[in-house]
């Protein structure tokens, strides 16, 4: 029988196992948990979900794509979580404003729950 002795990595906020530090690392910067990633907008009012078009070439020709992004009815913008941050996948939406999440906004009115 072989027995091993191995470093784990866990994260500081979930508690999420890891055997490879760098992956264990790039967790925790976008761990939802992470008190850094909270955000105002998650439970506004204002916020909600709007589907988009993009448009994009291809070696075929013109394309279109519809996604579902969150947009915030009293800026009149789109905004992007911070993971989408962190990861840099944010879209190009030509015209339209798509800007990361404020940490705090002056607009912030809690949703109303049932």
């Amino acid at each position: 029988m072989i027995t091993e002795t191995k470093e784990i990595y866990k994260c500081e906020y979930c508690r999420k196992v890891y055997q490879v530090k760098r992956f264990a690392e790039a967790h925790e910067i976008s761990c939802v948990k992470n008190p850094d990633n909270q955000r105002a907008c998650f439970g506004c009012k204002h916020m909600n979900k709007r589907d988009y078009v993009l448009y994009y070439d291809t070696p075929m020709g013109e394309s279109t794509r519809t996604v579902n992004l969150c947009h915030c009815a009293k800026k009149e913008l789109f905004l992007y979580p911070p993971k989408v941050e962190h990861k840099g996948t944010s879209f190009e939406l030509g015209y339209e404003f798509n800007e990361p999440m404020p940490k705090d906004c002056s607009d912030f009115v809690e949703q109303d729950y049932l």
